[in-house]
Parts: C-alpha cells; sequence; structure tokens
C-alpha cells in the first residue's frame, strides 16, 4: 500500500500529513476567556496564618523571605477562611508595630463565618504595591513571571483564536503584567491551550 505524502515548504521533510493543513477545533464549552486591560495592577503576595478574634474579625497574615518588611498599615487584604469565598479587609498593624518580622494583623470589613474559631489557618493575599499604566490580565493557566510563552488570542467574531507570542512581567496573585505582545481589549484563552501549540490558529465552535 502506497502512502500519500504531502510536501510543507516551511519543512524539509515530508510528512504524512502537514500539521498546517490540519484543522483544529476546540469547543467553546471547555476554553475560559479574559480581556487583557491596561491601568494599575496591585502587586499582591500570598500570605497564611490564622483567626485572632472573632468580634472584631480579625486574622494574622505573615509574609515569607524578602517580602516580610513589605507589610505596612493601610494596605488591602483579601483572606479566605472558607474558599472560595474571599473577605476583604486592610492591615492595621505591621511587622514594626508587633516587632515581628513579617506578621501583619488584619481587620476583616465583614463577619467570620459561622465555621469561623480562634486559631483556625485561613490564607490570604495582601496589596504590598501597585504597578502603574501597565498591561495584564488574569493568569493563563500555565504562565509564569519574566518569561516568554505563546497564548492564544480570540479573533473578531468569536469563531476563531491566533497563537501570539508573549512575554510576561511581574506576576501578582490571579493577575499578571504582559509586556509584550498583546494589547488592552484584547481577549486572550486562559485556558491551558499546550495541546494546540503546534497550530498558528484554532477554530472555536
Amino acid at each position: 500500500m502506497m502512502t500519500k505524502y504531502t510536501f510543507c515548504a516551511s519543512v524539509t521533510l515530508l510528512l504524512p500529513l502537514c500539521a498546517q493543513d490540519q484543522e483544529a477545533v476546540v469547543s467553546k464549552d471547555t476554553i475560559l476567556v479574559h480581556t487583557v486591560e491596561r491601568g494599575n495592577m496591585p502587586l499582591r503576595e500570598r500570605a497564611s496564618g490564622s483567626i485572632t478574634s472573632l468580634d472584631p474579625p480579625r486574622v494574622v497574615l505573615r509574609l515569607a523571605g524578602e517580602n516580610a518588611a513589605r507589610c505596612e498599615v493601610g494596605q488591602k487584604a483579601m483572606v479566605q477562611v472558607d474558599p472560595p469565598k474571599v473577605i476583604t479587609g486592610k492591615v492595621v498593624k505591621d511587622s514594626q508595630a508587633q516587632n515581628e518580622s513579617g506578621r501583619c494583623e488584619i481587620e476583616l470589613t465583614d463577619p467570620l463565618p459561622a465555621s469561623a474559631t480562634i486559631g483556625k489557618n485561613v490564607g490570604g493575599l495582601i496589596d504590598v504595591a501597585e504597578l502603574h499604566d501597565v498591561v495584564f490580565l488574569g493568569r493563563p493557566a500555565d504562565s509564569s513571571p519574566n518569561s516568554v510563552a505563546t497564548i492564544f488570542v480570540v479573533e473578531a467574531g468569536n469563531d476563531s483564536a491566533r497563537r501570539v507570542t508573549v512575554r510576561y512581567g511581574k506576576i501578582s496573585g490571579p493577575l499578571i503584567q504582559v509586556v509584550e505582545g498583546i494589547s488592552a481589549g484584547d481577549r486572550v484563552i486562559v485556558t491551558d491551550m499546550s495541546k494546540w501549540a503546534k497550530y498558528e490558529r484554532v477554530r472555536l465552535q
């Protein structure tokens, strides 16, 4: 039996079928799309700690390593006691006030859930700084800071997406800075698209 070969000008090998000639189809039900923004991006550092008071509702979070000294009174914070619900708050005592590196006392704006008990472990994010006038978006599944990667940008009509190379900057909790490659207003597939990484374009249906 003879095998039919197709020649691709962009490669030097003969393949049974060129990847460029195949059509990749991605179900819209399996992807998540985020819109790229431009503006001020808060730099949020992850922290962990525990509940120290039920009324008023307070927790203590600890920043580790080089971020330990970045906790300051007035900074915004977000805490998860029972995920996925998020409770907002602000730093009311910082490391210097408590003479303990990385220790941040957070007063919450809403009451703690009924499941809350003194000493219960919690996780959170603290806004330790802010980047001004930058491009950013909700982090794609495989993104990492200060790296180069490929993503898919949804095209007009929402029926296809093209592969684009981007360079990332700083990471901030669920957000990541984009240094180059895409612009504010672009709609990016943030779901893992590594399965289709060899395609220049995919069809969405």
